[in-house]
């Protein structure tokens, strides 16, 4: 089957997860996969009533590395904060200068927000003063901002046109910019070669960036090397035009604007390795877990779907009512039962009390004549008439074997005697 357009969860999937999801219209949703009596059931950490026609979720991301802060960012000027707590959900509003908002940060106590005029935004969350956001210009536009995990006072930003495209900027060294991509020479036409990043991923680590245009190009960069890209991959199909990305290890996962999510391996990008299927729009965006197996995806025809990696199996799928722009996923944690230190002092107890009942075990006294008499009696196959039959035996196979031998003998004690 191609795509369905039910709810789904396949019997293989079994983790533990939760899934946040932003839609068009500007609700905030979370999902639990993991639920056995509602497992596509949805709860609106939003409050609908306040939302407007500005209030689209345009970014989402996580603000920490234990993945108890969310970061959502909306078409207007507002971000929200949200906490998971072992109360519940809180959240509190934070307020720039510009909008839309297209990818936001969290370092130490600093929200960063990159802005769709290509702004690069900081502000304090708890000041002892309202001061105004710090702002850095990194161009005319702006298409996504995106933290490095590994090291999250790396940030990267991209957008349309070469004025705008990669760059890294270092939190920890007031946003000063590090890196800058460089553009492919010019084509046999000597013409520029369009420049659209329209997303971008850190590959494990602050060095090596990838990045996805709707101009139908997926390239690889390493800050280390050079300022071109050491690995391209150029969509010659009409209509390939890359919306998403994310990257882990090998593989660069990318989601089209026409329903199409593909996998492709880094040191070999001459075409796609996986392509998963069930898509009835565009992919909006991609999110991987932290083990890098399930990869969840949001697609425009209003549903969160969750892959397989390495199988490309379809492992859920959920209608979410609106369409879907920005997807979360999120481990649950494993809760094991609390034990008391009196329990376990009595298991110790009762652990010791077995231990000497086991090395304690009486042993009955030695009778001398019984054994005596054992070791007189004779072993089995040890009587006379055992060892005459055993001793024939032998004597007959052995004639046999020179009865077999006997003409060959003859013929070489011939060719000695000649």
């Amino acid at each position: 089957m191609k795509w369905t357009t039910a709810n789904l969860k396949h019997p293989n999937y079994t983790a533990q997860h939760e899934i946040y999801v932003g839609t068009h219209t500007g609700s905030f949703k979370q999902l639990l996969p993991a639920s056995e009596k509602a497992p596509h059931g949805q709860r609106n950490l939003s409050d609908l009533k306040d939302l407007d026609k500005e209030s689209r979720v345009t970014a989402l991301a996580f603000g920490n590395d234990a993945r108890t802060e969310i970061l959502l960012g909306r078409a207007k000027n507002i971000a929200e904060v949200h906490s998971i707590g072992e109360e519940g959900f809180s959240a509190r509003n934070v307020t720039f200068n510009s909008a839309p908002i297209v990818g936001l940060a969290r370092y130490n106590d600093k929200l960063i927000a990159g802005i769709g005029n290509g702004e690069l935004q900081s502000l304090e969350l708890d000041p002892e003063e309202e001061t105004p956001p710090v702002v850095i210009s990194t161009g005319t536009q702006m298409d996504h901002l995106r933290q490095c995990a590994q090291a999250r006072n790396i940030v990267a930003t991209g957008g349309k046109e070469r004025q705008n495209n990669l760059k890294v900027y270092d939190l920890s060294a007031d946003a000063k910019q590090i890196f800058t991509s460089k553009n492919l020479p010019n084509d046999y036409l000597q013409l520029e070669v369009p420049v659209w990043d329209s997303d971008i991923g850190f590959v494990d680590g602050p060095s090596v960036l990838a990045t996805c245009s709707r101009h139908g190009y997926v390239r690889l960069y390493d800050t280390r090397k050079q300022r071109r890209p050491v690995a391209c991959f150029a969509s010659e199909e009409h209509g390939m035009s890359f919306a998403t990305l994310v990257a882990r290890g090998n593989y660069i996962y990318t989601g089209t604007t026409m329903g199409a999510l593909k996998a492709f391996d880094t040191r070999r990008m001459k075409t796609h390795v996986h392509t998963y299927k069930g898509f009835t729009g565009g992919v909006s965006d991609l999110h991987l877990d932290p083990t890098g197996r399930f990869l969840s995806s949001a697609s425009l025809d209003r549903y969160v779907r969750v892959h397989d990696a390495d199988s490309t199996v379809l492992l859920y799928q959920c209608y979410v009512k609106s369409k879907a722009t920005k997807v979360l996923l999120r481990p649950l944690k494993e809760e094991r039962p609390e034990v008391d230190d009196e329990q376990e002092e009595e298991e110790d107890e009762e652990v010791d009390e077995l231990v000497p009942q086991k090395l304690s075990v009486k042993t009955a006294p030695v009778d001398d004549e019984y054994e005596d008499m054992f070791e007189q009696m004779p072993t089995v196959g040890d009587s006379e008439e055992e060892s005459e039959e055993q001793e024939e035996a032998t004597a007959k196979v052995e004639k046999a074997k020179q009865k077999r031998k006997g003409p060959n003998q003859s013929q070489k004690t011939k060719k000695k005697k000649v």
